[in-house]
């Protein structure tokens, strides 16, 4: 009798102890199910916060995911990269967002961002690779293959720029962003025609697009050399590429406005990439406007550049294309600072 007790006993230890190992299993589940939920929820709150630039309210929401239970999740590490990207702190970003790829690798957002600082750091190669990676993950988003054909772009990859491109207007048909780098690719293939074609499809859904307008003033003085019908698209000097201020510096010259050609093409002549006839057709602006010894200056300046030999040129262009493309950049999030 005592036998069959002790053995009644023990089984009800065991029925016990097994009854709190599942009720511990079925809490830690529980704890992990709310944990994810409340994650998402922030998740959203903040991403929300940092898109509208409330960079308060998005600190506040960290805050409610500091319990460790949270940090094994890549969301966690994705919304701390995003955080820190909006403070331009770009290394520790890189590092978090990374972890998040390591715990998921097919975290598309994550990657994006990744892409992005790339981006920001004038790594434009590496922010190609990455985002090559996001098109893989998610290929359906225009905005992804936007910021792709961008990178090409800079990269002067051109051909696989007007793939990219092309396929963000597959998903985004009057994405006019996309037009316009393509219709700067197209010039830089002196496509001139297709350059056109997509300017003007521009310009019917936005007549004040004041980049599209510029680049159409470069298209019709290639066209027609008609500096007059040119100059008709120019809306803001300060707001023209490098490439453009060329165009209509010219563009002024033949219409004897010797001053406003001056202007525009002074940063241009006195840069480490001017070529001869940069440089020749400045002096001529200089001694047009009575200048004589500004242009002696500047005579004197270009005799002692070796910008051929250098590489000061091609590295001075790159960072003056990264700079436009960092403008051009489809953003998710803004920037504190």
């Amino acid at each position: 009798m005592k036998t069959k007790l002790k053995i009644l006993i023990s089984l009800c230890l065991v029925l016990t102890s097994l009854q709190t190992v599942i009720a511990d299993t079925e809490d830690q589940e529980s704890i992990e199910i709310n944990a994810k939920i409340e994650i998402e929820k922030v998740s959203r709150n903040i991403i929300n916060a940092l898109r509208y630039g409330k960079f308060g309210l998005a600190d506040l929401e960290w805050k409610k995911i500091q319990a460790e239970v949270y940090k094994s999740f890549a969301e966690y590490d994705y919304l701390n990269g995003s955080l820190l990207y909006s403070r331009m702190e770009w290394q520790e970003a890189k590092e978090s967002l990374n972890r998040a790829l390591k715990k998921e690798p097919n975290h598309e957002a994550a990657s994006f961002l990744l892409g992005m600082i790339y981006a920001q750091e004038d790594s434009w190669s590496e922010a190609k690779e990455t985002w090559i990676e996001t098109n893989q993950i998610s290929p359906y988003n225009p905005f992804y293959h936007y910021n792709l054909g961008l990178a090409y772009y800079i990269l002067k990859d051109y051909n696989n720029a007007i793939t990219s491109l092309n396929k963000s207007l597959e998903y985004k048909t009057n994405y006019n962003e996309a037009k316009l780098i393509l219709a700067k690719t197209y010039l830089e293939l002196n496509q001139v025609d297709k350059a056109k074609t997509e300017l003007v499809s521009i310009l019917e859904q936005d007549p004040k697009h004041i980049q599209a307008s510029h680049l159409m003033g470069r298209v019709v003085y290639l066209l027609d050399k008609d500096p007059k019908k040119s100059l008709t698209y120019l809306k803001n000097p300060r707001a023209l590429g490098w490439r453009e201020k060329k165009v209509y510096a010219r563009c002024y010259f033949e219409m004897r406005k010797w001053r406003e050609a001056e202007n525009l093409l002074r940063p241009i002549a006195y840069s480490p990439f001017a070529d001869e006839y940069d440089q020749s057709f400045y002096l001529n602006l200089l001694l047009n406007l009575g200048f004589d010894e500004r242009a002696n200056d500047f005579f004197h300046f270009i005799q002692k550049q070796s910008q051929n030999e250098s590489k000061i040129a091609e590295a001075y262009r790159m960072l003056l294309s990264s700079r436009e493309g960092k403008d051009l950049l489809y953003h998710y999030f803004k920037l504190r600072y």
